[in-house]
């Protein structure tokens, strides 16, 4: 791929957060925070490339796809790269085809989870894109970027996927970043200021549920405390934030490491004029841990519940059992601290009795925010897989990648349910919750804030009711579907966990090795 002009020496890059093309869900798609993300890869990128580095987050901005378009005009980059989940996909390659019909010399390039779990597969469905960054895109999107400032060959960069003589290629695989100190802080600069900041201190998540893609891997990798307090503490004295949620999978996972950041923030004066958030695995706390968050200013805490059955928790990948849970929402309460409680509608096999016992334990639990999602088989998943070969209770109706939100009904056919009844199940779950605790004016309050994602899952329902799809669990699955075919998406999360389960293998190793030079290094002082 040639070197593109223009106008001075200086390479110009341009990361972009697309706008959606469906706002159903007023919690990501018109966000109060910036995209993590992209902050993380500018901030690699100025370190590691003579470049000018511009972010445009159209969704923190309210940018529409002209506006967005005008501010990349504007710009006039060289290089411009798009983030994306499945749901996002295609409102991004619609960016990236406005960009090209406008500036034909920039080179578009998609990272994120959706490429990352589909690699050629979105490339082939989306020639919007000419090429792809998958995994943590840090080290690869500067080696490609200035290797394109260069005018030199691609091919032997790990991490892409490209187009090369007609064809669709993925080279190898990009290995984990283990040392996250070694990466500068996020380019939180370029973005605008927000009352709202998401930062992430870990990477990874060691267990294996089957609905989540995993994107950061197995191999847990922490930053250490030093290094996440003078994120903190900058994002504090510059930005003067209301709120700093935690994005990590498991934010607790060394508990001891989590304590020393509580303690510090509450040692700077921190934790009552800053809200605080993030979510937890009810494996990873105990007393002192929630102590310390009750004295701290907390919104809430989310603890992966994911069901209230204990066969269903065996058989997902959990980890936990119910008293586990119940032992944790317990701490949670005697130190006044909220929770969310998150739960999944449709697990594998799911049928009306194990989601009454979600919805009952949920009702126990008395969380002070209540979350059912429905089951979303996104690509890289163990659940896509069984999806698309229609196992385990499931039929796959659609990838056409804008049904794929977070509270979707549509996306998959139950065995044992309708859909319309799922969507019913979700409703009921949260209203019981609240009428069992006698919450009748939260439930006001949650039913006027969540109003928009009740109404698409009442929309669902009615669909699926009054629009002829009162067909049985076997009846062919609705034609919404994209270029990328069942068998495709089976052998796409076979392969993403097989790489899964090799990088966690390289990481221990490294890990054993380095403890024994330590010893060593130790028994000879």
């Amino acid at each position: 791929m040639s070197k593109p002009a223009r106008p001075d020496s200086r390479q110009r890059i341009l990361l972009n957060n697309p706008p959606t093309n469906k706002a159903n869900e007023p919690m990501y798609d018109t966000p109060d925070f910036g995209c993590t993300g992209l902050a993380c890869l500018a901030g690699y990128l100025r370190s590691a490339a003579d470049c000018e580095v511009v972010i445009v987050d159209s969704k923190l901005e309210r940018l529409d796809f002209e506006q967005t378009l005008e501010r990349i005009e504007d710009f006039r980059p060289d290089v411009i790269g798009f983030t994306a989940l499945t749901v996002e996909i295609k409102s991004a390659a619609r960016t990236a085809k406005l960009v090209r019909d406008r500036l034909p010399g920039v080179v578009t390039v998609i990272g994120g989870v959706h490429v990352t779990a589909l690699p050629r597969e979105t490339l082939v469905e989306f020639p919007e894109f000419d090429l792809g960054v998958c995994g943590e895109g840090e080290i690869t999107f500067a080696e490609l970027c200035r290797a394109l400032d260069a005018g030199e060959d691609v091919g032997g960069i790990d991490g892409l996927v490209r187009r090369e003589s007609g064809q669709v290629r993925a080279t190898n695989p990009r290995q984990r970043i283990l040392d996250l100190d070694a990466l500068p802080m996020p380019a939180w600069d370029l973005l605008p200021r927000a009352p709202h900041y998401v930062i992430q201190t870990v990477r990874g998540c060691p267990f294996d549920c089957k609905f989540c893609m995993n994107h950061n891997g197995k191999a847990v990798r922490a930053r250490s405390v030093e290094n996440v307090l003078a994120e903190i503490d900058w994002i504090a004295e510059t930005q003067e934030p209301t709120e700093i949620s935690f994005a990590d999978e498991i934010f607790t996972v060394d508990v001891e490491r989590t304590k020393a950041i509580l303690k510090a923030v509450i040692d700077r004066g921190l934790h009552e004029s800053i809200e605080w958030n993030g979510q937890t695995h009810v494996r990873y706390v105990d007393e002192e841990l929630f102590a310390l968050l009750g004295r701290m200013k907390v919104r809430w805490v989310g603890l992966g519940i994911e069901t209230g059955d204990e066969e269903i928790l065996k058989r997902v990948g959990k980890g936990t059992t119910v008293d586990m849970i119940l032992n944790a929402r317990n701490l949670a309460r005697r130190h006044g601290v909220p929770i969310t409680s998150l739960m999944v509608i449709g697990h594998p096999n799911e049928t009306v009795g194990s989601i009454w016992n979600s919805i009952r334990l949920a009702a126990k639990l008395n969380p002070e925010e209540p979350v059912f999602a429905v089951m979303t088989p996104y690509p890289g998943t163990e659940v896509a897989a069984l999806a698309a070969r229609g196992e385990a209770g499931y039929r796959l109706l659609s990838t056409d990648w804008d049904d794929y939100q977070r509270q979707a009904v549509g996306v998959l056919r139950f065995a044992n349910l309708p859909l319309w009844a799922i969507g019913a199940l979700q409703l009921l779950a949260y209203v019981y919750v609240f009428l069992r605790n006698f919450r009748f004016l939260d439930l006001a309050g949650f039913c006027w804030r969540y109003r928009t994602e009740g109404l698409t899952i009442l929309k669902q329902i009615a669909r699926d009711v009054f629009g002829g799809a009162r067909k049985s669990a076997t009846s062919p699955p609705p034609a919404r579907v994209s270029g990328v075919r069942p068998e495709t998406i089976a052998d796409a999360s076979v392969a993403w966990r097989k790489w899964q389960v090799s990088e966690l293998g390289r990481a221990r190793r490294i890990a054993r090795a380095e403890s024994r030079s330590a010893v060593s290094r130790e028994s000879a002082s």
